[in-house]
């Protein structure tokens, strides 16, 4: 659905279809079917050094920071595109840390780090939540402390999901112990190649690979620091509002009702066919209003972003509503494919090489990632209704 694009709009999605044609090529499938994006050097590196090229990663950074000077809706809909296509496009460190950086940053945080953003060179992990500072983030302990031209990083992050893959952590760090919860805290950005940084894999039931991430005595140059000092609580929030927006694109979510539109007429072990239970096919209706009810909160999204604002009410509603939605349609697609539903991912003979389980078992991280759709309902009354906080 491309309601209320206008013809540049139309145009830019033709283009953006047209590179995906050329350019996602089986053997990107492959590697990402088997692998995910977690080989080096492999078609994903190329996939992405193709995108680079083009200048998609910043084609909404303004041109003075190495970008293509289009709109947030232009980046949206990119998304959107890739999202369907099932293909890496512009991450987290593009969608938010860069943002942040642009708004925030000091001239010499934009002239190092904005760069290799844009060519797809610097990529970062994000690094919020710890063992006892997860939803109450303004409880964490990570500690940095300035030592001449350095900072000292100590303590550890979790469900620190991409550091295996990076080059660079969006640091959240306590630089001044002795302010109030959200006051005192810093946002520095760590190279994770650094002496005394521990990476351990941790499992989620999807398969997922997340980390925990431990820093000992971690020194980065002062210029890393974000901004200014004891200010970063203004950044993570800023850089979360973003980004939940970027979790939330529908692309995914259409992609996977159209793959259920042709699954449905396929009979299942019994002999029965979806298509002719009438509840089946109301199920897939609602799912299908559903769906374009989400892609009309992402181009909302981003028509307010590119007012100025930063959509924070909008977003949050948006994340939950996607992310519960993306629970149903897994749950709908393995009761509409019976006992083959439960085939794992790419076990022989599972119904779309087993896609729908593997959406099943992942859909749950999108419940919490980003921030819990439980907090986010809190954001929703208290921003968003005038409601009053209980004080958390």
């Amino acid at each position: 659905m491309d309601v209320g694009l206008d013809a540049a709009q139309r145009a830019w999605v033709d283009e953006v279809r047209a590179f995906l044609r050329d350019n996602v090529t089986p053997a990107l499938e492959a590697e990402l079917a088997e692998h995910g994006l977690e080989r080096i050097g492999g078609e994903v590196t190329a996939f992405r050094r193709a995108v680079g090229d083009k200048g998609w990663f910043g084609v909404s950074w303004p041109t003075e920071f190495g970008g293509l000077g289009l709109d947030a809706m232009h980046q949206h809909l990119l998304m959107r595109e890739f999202e369907y296509r099932g293909v890496p496009g512009p991450d987290l460190t593009v969608t938010s840390v860069a943002p942040m950086i642009m708004r925030h940053g000091t001239d010499q945080n934009r002239r190092e780090f904005l760069p290799p953003i844009a060519r797809g060179e610097l990529t970062c992990a994000v690094g919020y939540s710890e063992p006892d500072a997860g939803t109450d983030l303004a409880s964490l302990r990570t500690r940095a402390v300035r030592d001449g031209d350095d900072w000292v990083i100590n303590g550890s992050k979790i469900w620190n999901s991409g550091a295996q893959r990076s080059t660079h952590e969006w640091l959240c760090v306590r630089t001044d112990p002795e302010a109030r919860r959200h006051r005192g805290i810093s946002v520095i950005i760590v190279p994770l190649d650094q002496p005394g940084i521990d990476i351990r894999p941790l499992t989620a039931w999807s398969g997922y690979r997340t980390n925990e991430v431990f820093f000992r005595d971690v020194r980065v140059p002062v210029g890393n620091l974000i901004g200014e000092e004891n200010r970063g609580w203004t950044y993570i929030t800023g850089a979360l509002d973003l980004e939940r927006g970027a979790l939330t694109n529908a692309g995914d979510l259409r992609r996977a009702l159209d793959e259920m539109q042709r699954l449905v007429h396929r009979p299942r072990r019994d002999g029965s066919v979806p298509a002719d239970n009438p509840a089946f096919v109301r199920r897939i209706a609602q799912a299908e209003a559903d769906v374009d009810v989400a892609t009309l909160m992402g181009l909302e999204a981003a028509s307010l972003l590119d007012t100025g604002v930063i959509p924070t009410v909008e977003v949050s509603v948006e994340k939950v509503f996607t992310s519960e939605l993306r629970q149903r349609i897994a749950d709908l697609a393995i009761d509409l494919l019976g006992p083959d539903g439960l085939l794992a991912h790419r076990t022989p003979g599972a119904p779309a090489d087993g896609v729908f389980e593997r959406l099943y078992r992942a859909a749950p991280l999108m419940r919490f990632g980003g921030g819990t759709n439980e907090v986010l309902r809190d954001v929703i009354a208290q921003r968003g209704h005038g409601m009053p906080s209980y004080g958390r």
